[in-house]
């Protein structure tokens, strides 16, 4: 992989963590925000239910992905990225393009999720 590439994938996954960061704090602000102080019943509380349940999985969603994306970053600093951590061999470029956060080949990806 060239220079240029990886500064071009160093900026999409800069912008991707930046995106993350911002919509995990709003996140987390919406599940910090005290909800009304009204009692709740019915439909409304489990809506309120489902929204906090939703949220907290975004939150948990966005939290993982910023993780991954902080490793990128560490294998582009540490000159390792596109390398598969599985079988050291290279991830293709279409794969990278299509996740830039991804540290697995297909092969390693599709052995890791089936166990």
């Amino acid at each position: 992989m060239t220079e240029a590439q990886l500064e071009d994938f160093r900026s999409i996954l800069e912008s991707q963590r930046d995106e993350v960061q911002k919509n995990l704090k709003d996140h987390e602000a919406t599940l910090n925000t005290p909800s009304d102080n009204r009692d709740f019943v019915g439909g409304d509380k489990a809506q309120e239910l489902e929204n906090n349940e939703t949220n907290t999985a975004l939150v948990k969603s966005e939290e993982n992905l910023l993780q991954k994306i902080h490793h990128a970053l560490d294998r582009i600093d540490a000159g390792t990225y596109g390398i598969c951590e599985g079988c050291n061999g290279s991830i293709p470029l279409p794969r990278l393009e299509a996740k830039p956060s991804v540290s697995l080949c297909i092969t390693c990806q599709e052995a890791h999720e089936n166990g």
